[in-house]
């Protein structure tokens, strides 16, 4: 979800504040206003942050003027009788959310009467940001008043803003343009109640004539009265994302339709840990006029149309590749890493850009593009290799819950692109820089449901495959004890493999930081587990980028494995496998929503020891087995003792992204973590009478 779908959420200075705009990030589709456009989250993460700069060299100055001529008066709860409870020192005793989509120029009128029971509230009603694109949009202050004993006193005239920039992905090359108009109200006491409404006016003309909006259903802090209503042309469609316990009113009249909500007491909402992205835990009413997917299809073509021939410099580098790979699907991959690696991710989603893609001769030039650019590339140089592709729209978090959604092109944070060659279908991602493999062994992406820009689009595609993405590592770690004293460091030596989506991440991670950083970060963390390390092999990389496969070797010399004695004469070897982690998002069973998984994650972590020695000492081993098999993940747990070398096994396999939980897949996790703890060997130096000089491992327990 984009940062700009904050929009209508946003004024609030205390907890409500983070109540609201979970709606706008957790939801796909147009919120209360419009998204800064089809961002490649794919390849970008938001960092929490939010960067404010000036917004522009001229000045802007805050509007008041009537609310729209749509607007119904909602009462004000008595503050006397309400009974929600405060927040972070204030109560938001009603949120009024009213929209008239035959009028979009309008925009949302929001109303928010907020009382401040404390000192610490003051600032939720002192203080407010509301969020818009000033490229289209405006904001319209209706009235803003303190009521104070009784009396309301209006605050016209003692308003200030401050319209500022902000930029949450700016370290990551995105420009969206959106701005933030900081509102600070004079003279406010504790005690105070002030009744704020105001209107974000404007619509994104490239969406036009159609629109889409969401609006909130539920809150995680407690609403004394929330209330939406919203009109439409006849034969617009909505949903109520999530559940909810109260239903949407729908109303036929004249030509349109009415859907309202409340004015409802809303309780709080626990967010429960763990879930899911495609399931929203807060409802929300969505209202689309688009009238299906191949409407929306029609219009997201509209942007990607091709020449009939192409250009001077598209026609070169097709005929580059042609040269130089006889075989077509050669020829696609090389045009592929041209788009990943040749041009440089930036989106700046300015005028035209939030759906606009930039020319091809502008990528070129500049040798920079965002995810709509790079898929325009893409598209003209298969074009001109003459093979088959198209444009997808995906959102890159919550693809799978798609079908919950009326139809809009704003429920898409993301573009990329895919082809059809000799019956296959491959998905090609030209925002994901440093991919590699032949086109039969590169990592897919999976968005769950997506829609294909081709001439036959009229319904979402699922993306799922019979066979998960390959995103698997092994981790070996190896030593040995053979001829040397227990008091002496070892060598201690790893090699791990990353194979499809994760030799992807780290051949990038290696791009960034590059290798000698990566080398210390490893010893650092060995200085750590095994007390201390001294590089004794360099790290080392080997790439095979045919097979997308990226192998890491190196040793190091650590303290002596083995621990001193105790006062019992015991000494211990732990050993644990620290690269594997929790298959469940959560675990506890009284939850309303699904758990995510940590697909589609494959790990193996294998330590392999030579642990005989020649002091005398000999160890009686059993080997052992556990597997844990459930609908949600795979785990295997194997120990093997033979001719002096211990080995211990290690695997997980996580089955698909998300499932219901199951008392099955919460005792097969806790077994799981019992047997991640450290295995530890126990050597009695002193054995009692009658037992042999070493013990069987405590396999199972820290």
């Amino acid at each position: 979800m984009s940062v700009g779908r904050v929009l209508a959420f946003c004024g609030l200075g205390f907890a409500v504040i983070m109540a609201l705009a979970y709606l706008a990030f957790h939801y796909p589709g147009d919120g209360p206003a419009d998204p800064p456009g089809l961002i490649a989250t794919n390849d970008a993460r938001t960092p929490q942050a939010r960067e404010l700069l000036p917004a522009t060299a001229s000045a802007r100055t805050l509007e008041f003027g009537p609310a729209p001529a749509f607007v119904q008066p909602v009462p004000m709860p008595d503050p006397a009788t309400a009974g929600v409870e405060p927040t972070g020192g204030a109560r938001l005793l009603l949120a009024d959310f009213q929209y008239d989509a035959r009028n979009p120029e309008a925009g949302l009128y929001t109303r928010y009467v907020i009382e401040a029971v404390a000192g610490a509230g003051l600032a939720a009603i002192s203080r407010f940001q509301i969020n818009l694109d000033p490229r289209y949009q405006s904001i319209i202050i209706h009235e803003a008043v303190i009521i104070r004993g009784g009396e309301r006193e209006s605050r016209e005239g003692r308003v200030a803003a401050e319209f500022l920039r902000q930029e949450p992905e700016l370290a990551y090359g995105i420009i969206t343009g959106m701005e933030v108009a900081v509102l600070r109200i004079e003279d406010v006491r504790q005690g105070d109640t002030l009744d704020l409404s105001y209107s974000v006016t404007g619509a994104n003309p490239l969406l036009a004539p159609h629109d889409t909006r969401s609006f909130p259903l539920a809150s995680i802090t407690g609403i004394e009265q929330l209330s939406v209503r919203t009109s439409w042309p006849r034969g617009a469609s909505y949903r109520v994302i999530g559940t909810s316990e109260e239903d949407v009113t729908v109303e036929h009249r004249r030509g349109q339709t009415v859907y309202g909500f409340g004015p409802h007491r809303i309780a709080p909402v626990q967010l429960e840990d763990g879930a899911p992205a495609d399931h929203p835990q807060l409802p929300v009413l969505m209202v689309s006029s688009w009238p299906d997917w191949a409407s929306v299809a029609d219009w997201g073509r509209s942007f990607y149309r091709l020449p009939v021939e192409p250009d001077a410099e598209i026609a070169a580098l097709a005929a580059r590749f042609r040269e130089a790979h006889g075989a077509p699907a050669r020829q696609l991959t090389a045009a592929l890493e041209f788009v990943q690696d040749e041009i440089r991710y930036q989106a700046v989603l300015l005028g035209d850009g939030t759906y606009v893609p930039a020319s091809t001769s502008e990528t070129l030039r500049t040798r920079t593009g965002d995810c709509k650019a790079k898929t325009l590339l893409l598209l003209a140089l298969l074009d001109a290799l003459g093979i088959e592709a198209y444009p997808v729209l995906a959102h890159t978090t919550a693809g799978r819950g798609l079908d919950g959604y009326p139809p809009s092109p704003q429920l898409f944070d993301h573009v990329f692109v895919q082809a059809r060659l000799d019956g296959h279908t491959f998905w090609l991602e030209p925002a994901m820089a440093g991919q590699r493999g032949s086109l039969f062994n590169r990592s897919q992406p999976d968005y769950g449901l997506v829609l294909v820009l081709d001439d036959q689009a009229s319904r979402l595609t699922s993306m799922a495959t019979a066979e998960p993405p390959v995103a698997s590592t092994v981790f070996l770690e190896s030593f040995e004890l053979l001829n040397q004293s227990l008091e002496d460091p070892l060598s201690w030596s790893i090699e791990v493999t990353h194979r499809g989506h994760m030799a992807d991440q780290w051949r990038n991670i290696v791009r960034e930081m590059g290798l000698s950083q990566l080398e210390q970060a490893y010893t650092l963390f060995y200085s750590s587990y095994r007390q201390s390390a001294e590089l004794e092999t360099p790290l080392q990389m080997e790439d095979d980028e045919e097979m997308n496969t990226l192998i890491f070797t190196a040793s190091w010399q650590v303290a002596p494995l083995v621990s001193p004695a105790d006062a019992d004469g015991v000494r211990e070897i732990r050993l644990r496998p620290h690269t594997l982690d929790d298959m469940l998002a959560a675990t506890a069973m009284d939850r309303r929503s699904p758990v995510a998984t940590a697909y589609p994650v494959h790990r193996r972590h294998i330590i392999e020891g030579g642990i005989d020695y020649s002091d005398g000492n000999f160890w009686q081993l059993q080997d052992t087995r556990d597997v844990f098999a459930n609908e949600a993940f795979e785990f295997s747990y194997t120990t093997h003792y033979e001719n002096g070398l211990l080995t211990l096994d290690y695997e997980q396999r996580a089955l698909q992204p998300s499932v219901v939980l199951t008392e099955e897949m919460v005792e097969h996790h806790r077994q799981m973590r019992q047997r991640l703890r450290a295995y530890i060997l126990q050597l009695h130096t002193h054995p009692p009478e009658g037992q042999a000089d070493d013990e069987v491992p405590d396999s199972g327990k820290s």
